[in-house]
């Protein structure tokens, strides 16, 4: 598979309460497509909250139940320090441009 094709949700600015809830059913889509690998560009978001964190622990499983895996690109600031401060980043990959 082509590894740009990868990238299945690219996320901009707040990924809070609001934003995991338009989100609900494209998440719910994702976690059912063919592809092998999933990976949500966090490259523009600014802020995460719990909602936010929710929404992508719900799709790593999802996804895990299924035999495929989750990965977050481009993770910075603030999103990245609570990422860390939780220790997702100890069960879902964060990676770079570099890397896919």
């Amino acid at each position: 598979m082509d590894k740009v094709n990868d990238i299945a949700l690219t996320l901009q600015h707040e990924f809070d309460a609001h934003a995991a809830k338009e989100l609900e059913s494209t998440l719910e889509e994702l976690s059912q497509t063919e592809r092998q690998d999933i990976i949500i560009d966090l490259t523009e978001v600014s802020f995460i909250d719990s909602c936010g964190i929710g929404a992508i622990v719900f799709l790593y499983k999802r996804l895990k139940s299924r035999g495929r895996s989750l990965r977050l690109l481009n993770v910075n600031g603030q999103p990245r320090q609570l990422l860390n401060m939780l220790r997702i980043d100890k069960v879902i990959p964060l990676i770079s441009s570099a890397e896919i």
